[in-house]
């Protein structure tokens, strides 16, 4: 019984900690890329005006 709600929460979590890894080894390839432009950083030209 247990293993019928354990199992498919430990499914669930293994594949969201899967795709956060994945996307991690993606921003980090881009951002330390010189050829490519990431949009964050291509975004940050101006600082915003405080009053």
């Amino acid at each position: 019984m247990v293993l019928d709600l354990l199992f498919p929460a430990l499914i669930g979590f293994v594949f969201v900690m899967a795709a956060a890894y994945a996307g991690t080894l993606r921003a980090l390839e881009i951002y330390f890329d010189p050829e490519q432009d990431s949009i964050f950083l291509s975004d940050d030209y101006d600082a915003p005006n405080r009053r």
